[in-house]
């Protein structure tokens, strides 16, 4: 420090000078490492060239789920669909029973009678039975040497017609047996249609509980990148406050000093001009 700095406040302002560029580097150091920071937050959370974030991880894992999910539907699906279709060789082969059971009881009128005698005449072993017994009546007849007479009319006719009630009541009970076939196979197949549908509101339940998941995990992720956006921002802004207050202070501080200078200088030449009022030369002669 010379002595002209007392004068003009020299060392003051270089001090206020250095201060104010110490301030300005901390400013910009501040501000990167700010950045910095920020910028690695917002990798971790978004993702990166380097590498992905929690958004792609919890997308990826939405995704796997969602595979997961939708190949035990397509198993599941398909073991259903197998065990309906066991059911359908009973409903095919019950479906014709049903219609001739309704015909055989009267059900289809008078048409569906008539469909019902022929298809009963029709049966495997009617005309062997009817030949049988009818055999037996006229073998019998003729013993008895009386295959020409009345009572040998009498007594064929309440055979034939014995043995077709006989057999027609037998015939609808085997009916019955192929009418029960029938919703046995029906009722397979209708559970195993309504087992397929729960399936696949499971199915959609899953993916929606999935979504619903993704997007919740979405936006908490989307929540913390803007916290650290908001974060960044306060951040920078006490930063700029502080290095503000720095510089008004080191500002405040060089008027100090310069008004000093000032004083001192004015001193100086008050001081000086006293002396020259005060010298006499002429004084003790």
């Amino acid at each position: 420090m010379s002595l002209f700095d007392f004068f003009t406040g020299g060392a003051g302002q270089t001090a206020a000078k250095n201060n104010a560029a110490a301030i300005n580097t901390g400013l910009q150091q501040g501000g990167n490492a700010l950045l910095t920071s920020y910028g690695q937050g917002q990798n971790y959370l978004l993702g990166s060239d380097q590498g992905l974030g929690a958004f792609q991880y919890a997308t990826a894992g939405y995704d796997r789920a969602r595979g997961d999910v939708a190949n035990q539907y397509g198993q599941t699906q398909d073991y259903l669909g197998q065990a309906t279709s066991a059911y359908q060789p009973l409903v095919s082969a019950g479906q014709n029973s049903l219609g001739t059971y309704y015909d055989a009881i009267g059900a289809n009128g008078a048409d569906g009678s008539a469909r019902a005698a022929s298809a009963f005449q029709a049966a495997p072993g009617y005309n062997y039975a009817m030949d049988q017994a009818l055999g037996a009546v006229q073998r019998s007849a003729a013993a008895r040497g009386g295959l020409a007479g009345r009572n040998a009319t009498a007594d064929i006719l309440k055979t034939a017609t014995g043995l077709a009630d006989q057999g027609f009541q037998q015939y609808i009970d085997n009916l019955k047996g192929g009418v029960g076939t029938y919703a046995t196979g029906v009722q397979g197949v209708a559970n195993g249609l309504t087992t397929q549908g729960g399936a696949s509101q499971s199915y959609g339940n899953a993916l929606s509980a999935l979504g619903t998941g993704l997007g919740n995990a979405q936006a908490t992720i989307l929540g913390q990148g803007a916290g650290l956006q908001q974060n960044l921002g306060n951040q920078f802004n006490a930063l700029i406050n502080n290095s503000t207050g720095a510089l008004v202070s080191n500002n405040n501080a060089l008027a100090a000093s310069q008004t000093k200078a000032s004083e001192n200088a004015l001193g100086a030449i008050v001081g000086l001009g006293k002396s020259a009022l005060d010298f006499n030369p002429f004084k003790g002669l």
